[in-house]
């Protein structure tokens, strides 16, 4: 990462250690953790795999991968083709416009085109038939509406110097609000706002939360709704060192919570285990985790972070 950048990625580390249980089905071993994430090219076609932790995937793993699975939760059968060497006119983002001059494994897109400048999870052969994918069943146009909304609001209360008031954001299905109560016992707080990322049928939801401060202690969770069940991924701050330093939870983020800029790209696997691939972008770029469902906690399996600073 580069120095300087403290965007959700350096919280996100709170949420735990890796998990490395595998998953069997037909007679098959499936690790969930063996991932990687990548970002489209401005063609649509091509894709360039993001460091890890551990630094740039191997080319033996690159080569496994078999699919990318990028927004809306749609699947790209892709293929491995070598080693993209950086060159000189790197500007050193992780965006498409950088695409041919920053350096990491490069993959083809054998069918279909992607969207520009997204990201993706890479994932190798048998995957998805052992975490299956649930469909986004909150409607794009809906959220992009909402955000729309949220951005307005956004303007007329800083260009009034007031507190935004995030109540018409708050618990928008019937489902959330059943369950509201249990989230805030859970965390013995009171939600802010309870802002939908992904439905999956009447009965699971992944959803940004914002909670009230306790004294100098703010809180964030990213949570999935189930009926008989909660499990959170917990994003904690200090008002006081945010304040000193620029920012609660990312850089310039002047103490908001902006879950407006969070996503769930999509949801995998079955009920007790579910995987979630949650992006959240930043001043400066965007932090990359995928979670799993265990014990009531979304336990981070693998991350990675898109450099994207203003030039």
């Amino acid at each position: 990462m580069v120095s300087g950048v403290r965007p959700l990625v350096a919280l996100l580390v709170v949420a735990g250690c890796v998990l490395s249980v595998a998953w069997r089905q037909a007679g098959a071993t499936i690790d969930p953790a063996n991932v990687a994430f990548g970002f489209v090219d401005t063609t649509g076609l091509n894709l360039l795999a993001l460091r890890n932790d551990s630094g740039r995937i191997p080319a033996a793993r690159a080569s496994s991968m078999a699919t990318a699975l990028c927004s809306e939760g749609r699947e790209f059968q892709i293929r491995y083709v070598h080693f993209q060497k950086g060159s000189p006119s790197s500007n050193g983002r992780q965006s498409d416009g950088n695409f041919v001059h920053d350096e990491g494994q490069l993959f083809e897109i054998v069918q279909g085109r992607a969207e520009p400048d997204d990201t993706c999870l890479l994932v190798p052969a048998g995957y998805l038939e052992a975490f299956p994918v649930s469909r986004n069943e909150f409607p794009k146009a809906d959220r992009e509406a909402r955000q729309s909304a949220y951005y307005k609001k956004l303007i007329e209360a800083d260009s009034k110097k007031q507190p935004l008031d995030l109540s018409s954001f708050h618990a928008l299905t019937a489902f959330a609000k059943q369950n509201l109560g249990r989230i805030e016992q859970a965390k013995s707080r009171t939600a802010k706002v309870y802002w939908l990322l992904h439905r999956t049928g009447s009965s699971q939801e992944v959803a940004a939360i914002e909670f009230s401060p306790v004294e100098d202690s703010l809180l964030g969770s990213l949570v999935l709704v189930e009926q008989d069940r909660l499990s959170f991924f917990d994003m904690p701050a200090s008002l006081k060192k945010g304040r000193e330093n620029g920012g609660c939870w990312r850089v310039d983020d002047d103490c908001r919570f902006n879950q407006n800029e969070m996503n769930v790209p999509a949801v995998l696997g079955k009920a007790g285990g579910q995987l979630i691939f949650f992006t959240a972008q930043g001043a400066e770029g965007q932090a990359i985790v995928l979670c799993q469902a265990k014990d009531g906690k979304l336990v981070e399996i693998a991350r990675a972070y898109r450099y994207q600073a203003p030039i």
